[in-house]
């Protein structure tokens, strides 16, 4: 139906001389015209689309201001078919906007699906991954962790999701693009540099270091600190205190050549780096030895055996292990 015989239909219905046939027509048009994604006939450029819906502005007007717009001759039709003119009216001029703009709305979700897809990347034992994004940079993943990375870099910002683990970020430069690392109640964000990221579920601190470049720091309150070069911070997840470290570049990043520098280690750092290298479960059942702190640096290379008699030689105690679980004694 084009839209001459849509407003001859139209003149028709409003004026109640509308044969039965026509409106069988025009109702079976209208019904269809709600299912259907094709264009409308007589729709298919912007004059003709903007001629219609003056019309059907002008239409409604009419309606609405009826006692005074409409020859004294229509007043005698029913205002039950003036409410349904005026709905149907409304209707197709919704209609008609949604078949217009349909096109871009599809092209604006089928964009934002893009920014949204994301590959998830899952490391196990002992095992590391270098992922190389879409902008050039270079994400090396550390054992038993779990990221989350964008299948395409064409927005505002580059964001990626470390949703548990160890990570090491070599962002390529972007003045425009932020890159930015969602890391528990963490956000890291910068424009160019290197960085580590270690969060872990299981442990009560995440912990970010700079081995060049400068980023910033935010939990979901407020901005922590900028950190540069050979700084860190550890952030506690319970109770967002911060503590500062300096001279970190040495140690952010040795697990990638299966260095893992330790000082000062609680007994869980200790038992993830061991988990991480080995895939043995530590524990201890004396809460002095859960208590002691570990200075020592593990080495992919060197055997279990040769680690564990490394690490009861600190604190002169002993162990035993069952399977894949070791248990220290004191």
């Amino acid at each position: 139906m084009d839209k001459n015989k849509f407003r001859h239909l139209m003149d028709g219905y409003l004026k109640g001389e509308l044969p039965a046939e026509d409106m069988e027509l025009l109702q079976r048009w209208y019904d269809s015209f709600g299912e259907s994604e094709a264009k409308v006939p007589g729709l298919e450029d912007d004059e003709a689309s903007q001629a219609l819906r003056n019309e059907l502005d002008a239409r409604i007007q009419q309606v609405i201001a009826y006692p005074a717009a409409v020859p004294r001759v229509h007043r005698r039709m029913p205002w039950q078919r003036m409410a349904v003119a005026a709905v149907l009216i409304a209707t197709l001029g919704g209609a008609i906007w949604w078949t217009l703009h349909r096109q871009q709305l599809e092209k604006e979700i089928q964009l934002s699906a893009q920014h949204l897809a994301f590959r998830k990347v899952k490391t196990g034992i002992r095992q590391i991954k270098k992922l190389v994004l879409p902008d050039g940079s270079v994400i090396h993943v550390n054992a038993n962790s779990v990221i989350r990375i964008p299948e395409r870099m064409d927005g505002d910002t580059r964001e990626v999701f470390l949703d548990e683990g160890e990570a090491y970020f070599q962002v390529a430069r972007d003045t425009l693009r932020p890159f930015v690392v969602q890391a528990a109640d963490l956000h890291v964000e910068v424009l160019g540099t290197a960085f580590n990221v270690k969060s872990y579920d299981f442990l009560e601190d995440i912990t970010v270091a700079v081995t060049h470049g400068k980023v910033r720091v935010s939990d979901t309150a407020r901005v922590l600190r900028y950190l540069t070069a050979n700084e860190g911070l550890t952030y506690h997840k319970m109770n967002g205190q911060l503590r500062m470290a300096k001279s970190v570049h040495t140690t952010a990043n040795g697990w990638i050549s299966g260095l893992v520098p330790l000082e000062k280690a609680r007994f869980d750092e200790l038992a993830l780096a061991l988990y991480n290298l080995y895939g043995v479960r530590l524990k201890s059942d004396d809460p002095r030895t859960m208590r002691h702190h570990y200075n020592l640096n593990l080495r992919a290379d060197r055997s279990l055996e040769e680690t564990m008699d490394v690490i009861c030689s600190i604190h002169k105690t002993t162990y035993r292990r069952t399977g894949n679980e070791i248990t220290i004694y004191p």
